[in-house]
C-alpha cells in the first residue's frame, strides 16, 4: 500500500497533478441518463474547478442535477498503470449566476473565455465535496486516497495480481 498522506500532502499532490493537465471528462446526469463531455478546466481557490464551454446539454443537466464528477487522468496503459483524480462536487453555471464569469477570470487567461467572435463563453464552476487520488504508475498499487472534508480516507481495490 502507498503511504497514507496527510490532508495537506494529499491536497498538494492533487493540485500538482491538476496543474500538469488541462483536460478532463465531465460526467453529468439528466433524466436518469448519464453523459460525459470532454472539457478544458482551470484550477481555482480551494480546489474549485472552472470550465469554459460554448454550451451543450451539460448545462441543462447541471440545472436539473448539480452533482457532477470531473475525471482527469494520464493515458490508460492498463488497470494497474494509471494516475488520476476524480473530483465529485456540486456545479453551478454562469447561465444561473453571471458572477461566475468575473470569478473565473481570476484563474484563467481572458482570451480563453472568449469565442472567436469575442463573445463570452459559459462557465461551469465545480465546488468539490470529495476528491479521489490514484497513482499506480510506478508499482501498480491501486490504493485510492480520498480527500473529504479535510480528512484522508483510504480505499484499497481488491484486484488480482498481474501474472
Amino acid at each position: 500500500m502507498n503511504k497514507q498522506l496527510s490532508p495537506n500532502e494529499l491536497k498538494q499532490k492533487i493540485i500538482g497533478f491538476l496543474r500538469e493537465h488541462k483536460e478532463g471528462s465531465l460526467a453529468t446526469c439528466m433524466n436518469n441518463i448519464p453523459r460525459s463531455s470532454p472539457v478544458q478546466y482551470f484550477l481555482g481557490d480551494d480546489l474549485n474547478i472552472y470550465i469554459q464551454s460554448a454550451g451543450g446539454e451539460k448545462f441543462n443537466a447541471i440545472r436539473q442535477n448539480p452533482n457532477v464528477c470531473l475525471l482527469v487522468n494520464t493515458e490508460y496503459i492498463n488497470y494497474r498503470k494509471i494516475k488520476g483524480v476524480q473530483i465529485f462536487g456540486t456545479a453551478t453555471t454562469s447561465l444561473d449566476d453571471e458572477r461566475l464569469f468575473a470569478e473565473a477570470l481570476r484563474h484563467c487567461p481572458e482570451p480563453w473565455l472568449m469565442n472567436s467572435e469575442g463573445n463570452k463563453l459559459n462557465i461551469i464552476k465545480i465546488v468539490p465535496t470529495e476528491i479521489v487520488y490514484l497513482d499506480s504508475l510506478q508499482d501498480g498499487d491501486r490504493t485510492k486516497q480520498i480527500l473529504k472534508q479535510d480528512q484522508v480516507l483510504i480505499k484499497e481495490d481488491r484486484i488480482p495480481a498481474m501474472v
